[in-house]
């Protein structure tokens, strides 16, 4: 005898599956705002993503906004919090210039993670503009030497009048000053710094520090002797053991990561302070100087017993 009901749960699955996604939408009826995607996880490698750049409004963070259409998951909010490094800073400035529009970018870079976000390390980037509208003329003549110039009603081309006819000079120094005062390097410098704009405060107290020698940025750090602190402004930093290679070396800033969030955990057992080897990629950003660690060791000091 058949069993009716496990064959129209089996005819029933299929039917399901076919069905459509209905858009959610609330009591009013109006379409819910898309639910946000799962965290990738760390160590994914994002290419040729193409999103809009735009500042947190309840942090001095800059997030990517991944555009729905060129995600895989549609429907699903997906952004990323982007970590400080050169290449930042330089979407900052395009950022600035594009406003009051939107910054557009096509990104590829490493997914990490810290706390509940997913944070992106930029490595490529494009900026993608719209070309701007031309002016042009909705009837083009057959002969452009038959138009009636505006300056002679008549319709006959003007004579030109030498420089010698008319007594001026062509070699006036004056008249030469006068016309080159808008061509000067302190006009140029000004038009430029009034399209850029001044540079958005961002991560840390967002203050553009001076800089100081130190590893430069993808300079990669093996074994590293230092300890764990905090900065004045919270941030966990790492501090080189000064020696003979690197008495000057500056404190580094740890950038948000799993391993990140491992010292953290040690640091609060009583490790701050604490002799350690770590060994990580070095970031720079407006003068500062930022860790990804890779990997950590506690050094464990023990006395010698040998006299």
């Amino acid at each position: 005898m058949l069993n009716m009901p496990l064959i129209l749960a089996v005819l029933w699955v299929p039917l399901q599956a076919q069905a459509p996604e209905k858009t959610p939408v609330d009591a009013d009826g109006a379409a819910k705002a898309p639910a946000r995607a799962p965290l990738l996880t760390e160590g994914t490698i994002i290419t040729d993503v193409q999103g809009v750049m735009y500042r947190d409004s309840n942090s001095p963070l800059w997030r990517f906004r991944v555009d729905p259409s060129s995600d895989e998951r549609r429907g699903r909010l997906r952004e990323f919090v982007l970590l400080p490094c050169r290449l930042l800073e330089e979407m900052e400035m395009k950022a600035d210039s594009a406003q009051p529009g939107e910054a557009i970018f096509n990104l590829s870079g490493e997914v990490l993670n810290y706390g509940r976000e997913n944070w992106l390390l930029p490595q490529h980037v494009e900026w993608i503009t719209t070309h701007a509208e031309r002016n042009e003329p909705d009837e083009v003549p057959d002969d452009p030497s038959s138009e009636v110039r505006s300056g002679d009603p008549s319709g006959q081309p003007e004579a030109s009048t030498s420089p010698s006819e008319s007594g001026e000079d062509p070699w006036d120094e004056d008249e030469a000053t006068n016309r080159d005062q808008g061509d000067s390097i302190a006009d140029i410098v000004a038009s430029l710094q009034q399209s850029v704009g001044p540079l958005r405060r961002s991560i840390d107290t967002g203050e553009t520090t001076a800089s100081v020698s130190g590893p430069r940025e993808g300079q990669l750090l093996v074994s590293r002797r230092g300890r764990l602190g905090r900065g004045p402004t919270g941030a966990w930093v790492w501090v080189q053991d000064s020696d003979v290679n690197g008495l000057s070396d500056p404190s580094l800033i740890l950038l948000p990561s799993r391993k990140t969030a491992e010292l953290e955990a040690y640091g609060g057992y009583g490790w701050l302070g604490q002799p350690m080897l770590i060994s990580g990629e070095v970031f720079t950003y407006r003068g500062r100087h930022f860790l990804r660690p890779t990997a950590w060791k506690i050094v464990r000091e023990r006395p010698n017993l040998i006299r």
